[in-house]
């Protein structure tokens, strides 16, 4: 399974997240270094997500459209001269810096959500169901590797070199991407059936989905990425509550991420074997338990447990939004149903630290957690009695 898909997308696929993991720490200062108030360099950030949460399923079709493989090569293409534009803005400063640079960040969004659901789309249609979990958590591993080896870059050229040089960092990784794209060996997963073409009045076939299961499996899903959104912002705020210094709080975050990376891939293995619903169940309890301890032991030891017990949870169910959303995908407009797919993602990305920030504005800090704790428990309640109906694959055993 790992040969299958080795060179085709996960060499690939880790080199496109080193590039956008390097981009993490430097977003919002670049901004500030073309002109950017701090209230509108904060703003970006969300915008991006704003973007990818209304380009997503215009994402999915055009990858339908092009082709998986094809729609991968594009997205890096693209992102190369878009990071180019961005090097631009922030080497030669102007008056239209700032706008250069704006629109950069608002293409990247889709740019990144055509990748990300192109490489879903490749490794669903290649590998088989018995292999699915352990082929996702990969790709849910690339990515994580990527956001820790990213920063660790930009921090070494942030000291030698001007904030630019990160961009020209990211532009390389995905030059190397398109290089690998290139070679023979990546090319051995073309799509091996033809793509149904549009009818003579322009529309597309019609996604044989049965949807109930995809509603009810997409409302844990989204509960899954409110608590994956607030888990590092919680602790941070958590730990300067508590009176942690900045370096600790940042030890205790690598702690937690260094965990994950150990864990992904026996979740990867339990996907496949326990089922995609159980492993799902166990790392929303995880996050919900981990959330209410931090909040009943406000102390080092409380917070080191609450961490401990989320990495657990998250590490095991590192991939299992990308694996659920391949199970339920159709074998005809693929693409385009995970572009409706990621809708769910997005929405808790989203909406999880506005719910958050409300619930401490209206409260405190620990009614923001609580409420964090508690839709992570509704979501494992959620999963736990819908899951006959969702019908998910419930442990899969090899012949």
């Amino acid at each position: 399974m790992f040969r299958q898909i080795l060179w085709p997308v996960l060499i690939p696929s880790l080199l496109f997240a080193v590039s956008m993991g390097a981009l993490t720490p430097v977003l919002v200062l670049a901004a500030l270094g073309v002109g950017a108030s701090e209230s509108f360099a904060a703003i970006l950030v969300g915008l991006m997500g704003a973007v990818s949460l209304c380009l997503a399923v215009p994402a999915g079709i055009m990858i339908d459209r092009l082709g998986d493989t094809r729609a991968m090569y594009a997205a890096t293409i693209a992102s190369v001269f878009l990071f180019g534009a961005i090097v631009v803005a922030l080497a030669w400063h102007s008056a239209a810096s700032l706008a250069l640079y704006t629109a950069g960040l608002m293409l990247l969004a889709p740019i990144s959500d055509v990748w990300n659901l192109a490489r879903q789309a490749v490794v669903a249609e290649t590998v088989a169901p018995a292999d699915l979990g352990r082929a996702m958590t990969s790709l849910g591993g690339c990515m994580r590797v990527g956001t820790l080896v990213g920063p660790i870059a930009s921090a070494g050229l942030l000291y030698l070199f001007p904030m630019w040089s990160v961009f020209v960092f990211s532009a390389c990784c995905g030059i190397a991407a398109i290089v690998v794209l290139s070679l023979p060996v990546a090319r051995t997963l073309e799509e091996r059936t033809p793509r149904p073409r549009p009818a003579a009045d322009g529309h597309r076939p019609r996604l044989e989905v049965a949807w109930t299961p995809v509603v009810l499996a997409g409302v844990s899903i989204s509960t899954l990425a409110v608590a994956r959104a607030i888990q590092p912002v919680s602790v941070q705020l958590w730990g300067v509550q508590i009176g942690l210094h900045e370096s600790a709080i940042s030890l205790l975050i690598a702690l937690g991420a260094a965990l994950e990376l150990i864990l992904m891939f026996p979740g990867g293995y339990l996907k496949d074997r326990l089922g995609r619903s159980a492993v799902l169940l166990a790392c929303l309890g995880a996050f919900a338990v981990g959330f209410t301890v931090m909040v009943l032991a406000p102390s080092l030891t409380g917070l080191i447990a609450a961490i401990v017990v989320m990495a657990v949870g998250n590490g095991l169910g590192a991939g299992v939004n990308m694996t659920i959303g391949a199970d339920l995908s159709p074998a005809v407009g693929r693409a385009r149903f995970l572009g409706i797919w990621a809708l769910f993602t997005n929405t808790g990305k989203l909406g999880g630290p506005s719910l958050f920030s409300l619930a401490i504005l209206l409260s405190s800090l620990s009614a923001g957690i609580l409420t964090s704790a508690a839709l992570a428990a509704f979501g494992a309640v959620w999963i736990l009695a819908w899951s006959r109906r969702i019908g998910l694959p419930k442990g899969l055993r090899r012949g």
